[in-house]
């Protein structure tokens, strides 16, 4: 191709549309802007009776159109023209040469000149003839000559299916698009329609199946390259009998006049865009954004060059490979946009052409070569000012030699609105030196010509103009009438008088006050100069004026202080006073008189001193204000004037500014102080009287218990000897009676301590959820007996942790259901917690108890939450108490930082509710129990159900012991799906899920959530079971959905508090027994001396490995446990002797542990099944620790973890242990070069391999013997 291409402007197709409506069947015609008949087709002379030549150049409107219908058609015809819009279908008769009307359904569209003006419209329809009747069926050798027409047409015609698959497409149609028969097997019509056109589109197409007419439609389909194809034609529907409906559409190509009306708008938009732009930075955008319209414009630039041709700069700088400096100005030398500059010619270049040109030595290649480039010259006359161009990095065919044409045409206008905007900038930049002169400093400048007339002025003046006037300054403004008519008498005269000085020559000074909108005063002070020009004639007087509005109303503000200071200071209580170095009084407040009963005059002139009660209080007072310099809160007594002592507190300074002498204010405390005496009375007579209850509590509350504790055991003793029914029955009722007595004295006792301020409150970390299932548990059976339905709800956005005094909210928690339970006879009881307000970490957090028992009257409910108050307080009341319990809660709830309160009717049950104030808490603030610690193992009632997910098979058979014997029933599921699938398989009733996290295909955090979506609300506990052992990461499995976490390797005492913290007591069932599992062992008797550690001397520690062992291959699976062998490379020989490992190679205690759980031949089978695991993950991870990158990091972290959790759960705690050292090393620094700890690995390994087999043999010969 040629570096360079000739310009032509694109011209409009017009489609043949007669031909093709007379294939279709459909009557056509043409009229211009005037009506007059243009072109028919032959349908439409066959309907009509008449020869062309009668028609053509007629009025269509007076030959076919009935007279009563004429006159409104030939208006509607104009409405059409000038609105450029038609009804998207038209039922419209037609009259023939014989007089008959015959009644067509038309549709329609514009006809247009090379410049997109509408010259006329045309109008294509059908007779409709019986609107009930099917459409004609074509013949097969109609149908074959339809098909050859309509593959010859130049218009896209396609046939649609009711769900928009192409059942047919012409010739055309594939043509245009580049679409073959082969692509369009899997596609459909939304598959090439722009996606901006879709949701259009589809929508016509349904009202088109759904009846309604659509006669006109205009989308955008997308070419197999992805370019967009402008079309523009009409829809029917084809409805044949039997058949699902269908669609035609007919489409004419208009990109061409598409890209012709954008060019055109684009053309104008830049060159408007020389006035619009703000500046050269705003013109590229805008340029860029306005060429992307009609062009590709990911990779522009626009280089601008001097005159003098020394410097190229890239004004702007688009690309998707930017260069380094790209916007650094560089010198004009040889790089492609200095050789299309030289050439002044536009120019189309491929990458084969760059490259000719690099070779040729013609162009100096910079940066990265595109496949393709256009590039225009832009051109302001003769003189080249610069380059602007496009280019693609990917596709050769991103630009047609069209698009050069395109550019060019623009860049013409472009160079003009640069230049232009160029211009403009550097006047703005005189301009703008000259204008911070004038607009410098904060003074008002204007000038006036000799008509009085406001010549220029700044934006000072124009500030000061609008705020006084209320109406802005412009130039050739009358100040004599729009600014001296608006001034007070006063200030006009002046401004009159001065103007006629300064005409005269003279220059002239003066201050005027005048008055803005709002009428406030404005002062300035204004200079008068006249300015003449070079023949001495006089032509303007220039003003400068200083704005001392400001000072002046400093000036005014002080003065509004002073009157404001004597108002307070006569309106003052308390004594102000001031004296002098003398100690005289020559100050003194009016308050004087109602303090000490004087006058203000009476006292003024007199020594201070006479008015002290004591004379030496004088003295003391000075000597303080003299050595601190202020003296606060000084109590004494003054002398009123009827001659008692007024007691009064006085703070003094000495005088401010230098003045000799103090001042100080003295307030009357008289009062103050027997409020105070009376307050201390009170106080010691209500201590004496709460520590004389407290003390009588005391001595009753040891008094009662002491026989109380001898009542109760003695009634527990006889409990055990009962020997008939009804000696049981009284036992019964005398332990009742006993448990009710010392409910009452607790009770009396904490509301002792509250009141007596003693109850302190023992904050810690607690779940929610665990406190309401001690309340469930607690109250269930009685419940139960009642035959209530009990239940309790947390909300979703109610923190799961809090910090909190737990024994005193399950204080009131159980005394609020207790009282539920007791006045509920049938129904519900509820507890419903939520959190209402949230302030920071803090939570506002709301219990509800609600039942459906007898209720309280709202009058009764007043009285509730008081000391000792009962409702029924008559001799036959059915419920007993007393009336201690909601005071006590009442009281507990507000030092909980909240409050109580109850909603309820009779008849209608209660909500007795309470809030708390209390701290988010996390699961890591909650008291861990240790987890090895041991103790006795409790049983189940029924076996539970569990599900047990890991993929490694030596995890599997360790936890499937493990649980057996807890007494549980154990499937296994082997991954994330398994898991899955048997969790929410049909019958599946699990009581707990222990879930390993890392897993192939499927980790354990999503196959939980995928468990949770399924079952809801009957999802049974999700418990994390994982390698993972740092707090945090116990942590993050609970925030990622996990209830609760066991680390491996797993302790038994660990697992059965897990189990009994979530396994609830359920009716009996007969268990599901997993697929080959043995059936539940028998839970022997915790041994008396295991401990959770190996005893000393029960770990084997690693033994030295020769470090120059040759390499040897892994052993096969058949060869002997008693011989292993290194797997991979040995210790370096760097390593005189590997280093001794900080954890034991083998804890025999687990070795133990397992020969326990399944036998000696079960733990045989475990450490080689290990073994053969363990070499196989080493060796596969040797290379990768090899070679230091973060590829091979990552690559090492799933074997690692693997290796990591397999070889804790058998007591390989060396190998677990540095396998860990290596995951958390890699987890911080992929790229680490991990090959001395990996070689460290090794040797554990091979030790590890060797010790069991020592100890396997050890442990044999024992039982042996």
């Amino acid at each position: 191709m040629s570096p360079s291409h000739t310009v032509q402007p694109p011209t409009p197709v017009v489609p043949p549309l007669p031909a093709l409506f007379d294939q279709l069947g459909q009557s056509y015609v043409l009229a211009d802007r005037q009506g007059l008949v243009v072109d028919v087709n032959t349908t439409f002379l066959a309907l009509t009776g008449y020869e062309r030549a009668q028609v053509l150049g007629r009025s269509f409107y007076r030959l076919f159109v009935p007279p009563s219908e004429r006159a409104a058609r030939e208006q509607a015809h104009h409405e059409y023209l000038e609105r450029e819009r038609l009804d998207d279908s038209l039922e419209c008769a037609v009259l023939t040469r014989a007089g008959y009307v015959r009644v067509l359904r038309w549709q329609g569209g514009f006809a247009r000149d090379g410049g997109g003006h509408v010259t006329g419209l045309w109008l294509a329809g059908q007779e409709i003839a019986d609107r009930s009747a099917p459409p004609p069926v074509l013949s097969s050798h109609e149908g074959s000559h339809l098909q050859e027409f309509l593959d010859n047409a130049q218009d896209l015609v396609m046939h649609l299916s009711a769900d928009n698959n192409l059942l047919f497409v012409n010739k055309a149609w594939k043509e245009k698009l580049g679409y073959t028969d082969a692509d369009l097997a899997h596609r459909s019509l939304t598959d090439v329609v722009h996606p901006y056109y879709k949701a259009k589109l589809l929508y016509q197409l349904r009202n088109l199946y759904e009846g309604e007419p659509v006669n006109k439609i205009e989308t955008v389909f997308l070419t197999s390259t992805g370019k967009p194809v402008h079309l523009i034609g009409s829809l029917s529907a084809v409805r044949e009998p039997g058949q699902p409906v269908s669609g035609h559409a007919i489409l004419h190509d208009i990109t061409d006049r598409i890209k012709a009306e954008r060019l055109q708008k684009v053309y104008y938009s830049i060159a408007n865009l020389a006035i619009s732009a703000k500046d050269l930075a705003a013109l590229y955008g805008a340029i860029h954004r306005e060429l992307s319209k009609i062009i590709e414009t990911s990779n522009l630039f626009i280089a601008l060059c001097d005159d003098a041709r020394t410097e190229l700069q890239f004004a702007y700088y688009v690309d998707q490979h930017p260069q380094p400096r790209a916007h650094a100005p560089r010198p004009f030398s040889s790089g492609l946009s200095e050789y299309v500059i030289r050439g002044g010619q536009p120019r189309y270049i491929t990458r084969a052409e760059m490259q000719q040109l690099v070779q040729n030595g013609t162009i100096t290649a910079f940066g990265l070569m595109p496949e393709v480039m256009l590039a225009s010259p832009l051109s302001v006359g003769e003189r080249i000012i610069g380059v602007l161009a496009v280019q693609d990095y990917h596709r050769p065919d991103a630009y047609a030699p069209g698009d050069l044409d395109v550019l060019h045409f623009i860049s013409n206008q472009v160079a003009l609105a640069i230049e232009r905007k160029r211009n403009e900038e550097q006047i703005q930049r005189q301009n703008a030196r000259l204008n911070a002169i004038f607009e410098s400093g904060s003074h008002l400048m204007w000038t006036v010509d000799g008509r009085g007339r406001l010549a220029s002025f700044n934006r000072n003046y124009g500030a000061y103009f609008l705020r006084r006037n209320g109406a802005p300054a412009t130039r050739g403004l009358d100040l004599r009438v729009a600014d001296l008519a608006r001034m007070d008498d006063e200030p006009r005269s002046t401004f009159m008088q001065y103007y006629q000085l300064a005409e005269t020559g003279q220059p002239q000074r003066f201050e005027v006050r005048l008055r803005d909108l709002r009428g406030r005063d404005l002062w300035i002070e204004v200079h008068l100069n006249p300015i003449y020009l070079g023949d001495g004639s006089f032509e303007e007087i220039s003003a400068i004026a200083h704005d001392i509005t400001e000072q002046k109303r400093a000036q005014l503000a002080l003065e509004a202080q002073e009157e404001k200071f004597r108002s307070i200071f006569e309106s003052f209580q308390d004594v102000y006073y001031r004296t002098d170095e003398a100690g005289l009084l020559t100050i003194v407040s009016p308050s004087v008189r109602e303090v000490l009963g004087y006058e203000p005059h009476e006292v003024l002139g007199r020594p201070v001193r006479d008015f002290y009660y004591e004379a030496s209080t004088t003295d003391r007072l000075a000597s303080l204000v003299e050595h601190t310099g202020n003296l606060r809160n000084f109590e004494t007594a003054m002398r009123h004037r009827a001659g008692h002592p007024v007691s009064v507190l006085i703070n003094a300074r000495q005088a401010v500014q230098g003045a000799p002498g103090s001042e100080g204010i003295a307030r009357d405390v008289t009062e103050l102080h027997q409020m105070q005496d009376d307050l201390r009375l009170a106080k010691d007579t209500a201590e004496a009287a709460l520590e004389a209850k407290t003390q009588f509590l005391a001595n009753m509350s040891h008094e009662l218990r002491t026989p109380m504790n001898g009542i109760i055991g003695m009634i527990d003793l006889l409990n055990q000897t009962v020997n008939t029914d009804e000696q049981r029955e009284y036992v019964d009722t005398l332990r009742k009676s006993s448990d009710a007595l010392l409910t009452i004295l607790n009770d009396i006792l904490d509301l002792s301590k509250i009141q007596a301020g003693k109850m302190r409150l023992q904050e810690g970390a607690l779940e929610l959820k665990s406190v309401l299932e001690r309340i469930r548990s607690l109250f269930l059976y009685r419940a139960e007996q009642k035959r209530l339905i009990f239940t309790y709800h947390i909300t979703p956005h109610t923190p799961r942790f809090i910090v909190t005094d737990e024994v005193r909210l399950l204080q009131i928690l159980s005394n609020l259901v207790a009282n539920a339970l007791k006045f509920t006879n049938e129904g519900t009881v509820s507890v419903v917690v939520s959190s209402v307000a949230t302030d920071g970490d803090y939570h506002t957090v709301r219990f509800a108890v609600q039942d459906s028992g007898i209720g309280i009257s709202p009058d009764d409910a007043s009285r509730l939450f008081t000391n000792f108050t009962q409702l029924d307080t008559t001799s036959s009341k059915t419920y007993g108490g007393t009336g201690l319990g909601l005071a006590i809660s009442r009281q507990l709830a507000e030092l909980l930082g909240g409050e109580i309160g109850v909603f309820s009717d009779t008849g209608q049950g209660s909500v007795f509710w309470f809030t708390i104030r209390c701290r988010q808490a996390e699961f890591e603030d909650l008291p861990v129990a240790l987890p090895d610690a041991e103790g006795p193992v409790q049983t189940f009632l029924t076996p539970p159900h569990i599900l047990l997910v890991d993929d490694n098979p030596i995890n599997q058979k360790v936890g499937q012991r493990l649980l057996y014997k807890l007494g549980c029933v154990v499937d296994v599921a082997t991954d994330g799906p398994d898991a899955i699938a048997q969790a929410t398989a049909l019958g599946a009733n699990y009581d707990l899920i222990f879930m390993d996290i890392q897993m192939p295909d499927m980790d354990g955090i999503t196959a939980t959530r995928e468990i949770r979506e399924r079952l809801g609300t009957g999802c049974p506990p999700v418990v994390a079971m994982t390698a993972y052992s740092m707090q945090e990461d116990a942590s993050r499995f609970m925030r990622q959905g996990m209830d609760d976490y066991v680390g491996k390797p797993v302790k038994t005492q660990r697992l059965n508090e897990v189990l009994h913290r979530w396994v609830r007591p359920r009716p009996a069932r007969r268990p599901r027994a997993a697929a080959g599992a043995p059936e539940p062992l028998a839970l022997p008797p915790a041994p008396e001396a295991t401990a959770s550690v190996a005893a000393p001397g029960a770990l084997i520690a690693a033994a030295p490995v020769a470090t120059a062992a040759p390499v040897v291959e892994a052993a096969p699976l058949e060869a002997p446990v008693a011989a292993p062998v290194a797997v991979v490379a040995p210790v370096v020989a760097a390593a005189a002797t590997p280093p001794a490992p900080p954890e034991p190679v083998l804890d025999l205690a687990v070795l133990h542990q397992l020969q326990e759980l399944g036998g000696p031949e079960f733990a045989t089978d475990l450490y080689r099944e290990f073994e053969e695991e363990a070499r196989q993950l080493v060796a596969d991870a040797a290379p990768l620790a090899e070679a230091a990158s973060a590829a091979n990091g990552t690559a090492l972290l799933s074997p690692l973890h693997q290796l990591k959790g397999t070889a804790a759960t058998v007591g390989a705690v060396a190998l677990a242990a540095q396998a860990r050292t290596l995951e958390i090393q890699l987890k911080e620094d992929p790229a680490a070069d991990v090959k001395d700890n990996f070689l460290v690995l090794q040797h554990y390994f091979v030790a590890f391999a060797e010790a069991y087999v020592s100890a396997l043999a050890l442990a044999a010969d024992a039982d042996a013997a």
